[in-house]
Order: C-alpha cells, then sequence, then structure tokens
C-alpha cells in the first residue's frame, strides 16, 4: 500500500499565525518609530521649552518688575501648563526608538515575517509518497528500493528527522515533526536495512530476551515530540 505524507494541520496553523503575529508586531513597531515616538519628542520639546520660559519668567519677577511684553508672555505660557491636566509629556527613553527599530521593525515584520510564510509555502508544496514496490518520491527527487542506499537514523529519536541516502549521492531530509504520516514512510526504509533496530512504523525495536517479553519483541520508543500537539522546534 501507497504511503503519503503531507504537512501537518498543526504546523501549517502555527506557521501562519506566527508570521501574522510577527507582521501585526512589525507594524506596530513602525507606527511607533515613525509616529507615536516623534509626535512624543515633539511634545516633551514644546513643554520643555514653555517650562523654560515659566520658570526664568517667574524667577526674575521676584527681583524685578516684568515688561508688559514679558507679563504678556508669562500669562501664555502659564496657561499652556495650566492646561496639561492629565500629566505632563515624559522625555523618551533612550532605548525606546532602537528597540522599536530592530526588534519590532526588523526583527518581526522585515525578518520574522517573510521567513515564517516562506517556510510556510515551502511545507505546503512538501509531498512525500512511498509506493508499494519500496520507491520513494518527492517533488524533486525518485529512488526506486535500489536506488536508496542507506537511511541515516542519528537524529530520529532526538528531532525525528530522518536521511534518507541515494546510490548517486541523492538526499532527501525526512521531517516526522512537520509532515504527517513520515513516520510510517521512514519507518518502513529502516526496517528494511534494520528489522532488528527498527519497526515499520518508525519506533524502536526491543530484543523480547531483554525483559522476559516474547519472541517478537516490542515496541520502545517514538521520535521525540513527532506526533503530538506541542509547541514546534526552532524553525
Amino acid at each position: 500500500m501507497n504511503v503519503i505524507s503531507n504537512a501537518r494541520t498543526s504546523r501549517v496553523v502555527w506557521l501562519l499565525s506566527y508570521g501574522v503575529l510577527c507582521l501585526v508586531l512589525g507594524v506596530w513597531g513602525g507606527y511607533d518609530y515613525w509616529v507615536r515616538i516623534p509626535k512624543n519628542e515633539s511634545d516633551f520639546a514644546a513643554f520643555s521649552a514653555t517650562k523654560e520660559i515659566f520658570d526664568r519668567l517667574e524667577k526674575q519677577s521676584a527681583t524685578k518688575p516684568l515688561s508688559e511684553s514679558e507679563i504678556t508672555e508669562y500669562e501664555a505660557a502659564k496657561k499652556v501648563l495650566e492646561g496639561y491636566t492629565d500629566g505632563v509629556p515624559e522625555p523618551v527613553p533612550a532605548y525606546d526608538r532602537p528597540l522599536q527599530l530592530w526588534v519590532y521593525v526588523i526583527g518581526c515584520g522585515v525578518l520574522g515575517s517573510p521567513r515564517c510564510f516562506w517556510a510556510l509555502i515551502k511545507l505546503r508544496r512538501q509531498r512525500l509518497e512511498l509506493d508499494a514496490d519500496g520507491t520513494l518520491i518527492t517533488n524533486e527527487i525518485r529512488l526506486t528500493a535500489d536506488q536508496i542506499k542507506s537511511i541515516d537514523m542519528s537524529k530520529w529519536m532526538s528531532k525525528s528527522i530522518a536521511t534518507v541516502h541515494g546510490v548517486g549521492g541523492e538526499q532527501m531530509k525526512i521531517d516526522d515533526y512537520m509532515m504527517q504520516n513520515a513516520n510510517l514512510i521512514v519507518g518502513q526504509i529502516a526496517n528494511r536495512f534494520e528489522p532488528e533496530v527498527w519497526n515499520r512504523d518508525g519506533t524502536k525495536w526491543k530484543p523480547a530476551d531483554e525483559e522476559g517479553g516474547d519472541k517478537t519483541g516490542e515496541e520502545t520508543g517514538k521520535p521525540a515530540g513527532a506526533t503530538d500537539g506541542s509547541a514546534p522546534r526552532e524553525i
């Protein structure tokens, strides 16, 4: 029976959600960087200038009378300061502008969002198929059973990744964390090369005589995080 592996729905949803989140954070950071921060800086500069005039004329009035123009300027500054009923403007922290630029605009918007969407596009395009005769087919490569030289399972139990090597130097990385039913493809290939180690579903095989089981042996483990709904690995 043919085994077909496509992108896991949970990984597609995660990449899409994370890409949208990065895009939103990038837009938010851009608004802060180009709109909110300049406005806050302008408001604080205007407040500081008005406060400086008020303080200077008030101090001067304690030693000598103010001129008519100075009185007008003083009263205007006082009126402006009295208008800050909700609190006076605060200086913009030195870290605010670089934070919005490098973390949100560049980190999330420019780098994070496109990376997620590109990873999503590549994942959606992936398709693996193992024919009943042992032929492995991907989008780019087709290897018959005789053309499959080996399969590297060194990262299978820790990262759910196996690499199939062809006799002509071809390499196919199969990631069960991102692809559903990939464990069935990996398991069948690994079982063909090492039947005493791997089951056909990608789990490890333990000889029965190790713990007094029956003569057929039993499963000992699955790839880490391969089929559960846990948070995804780093992309």
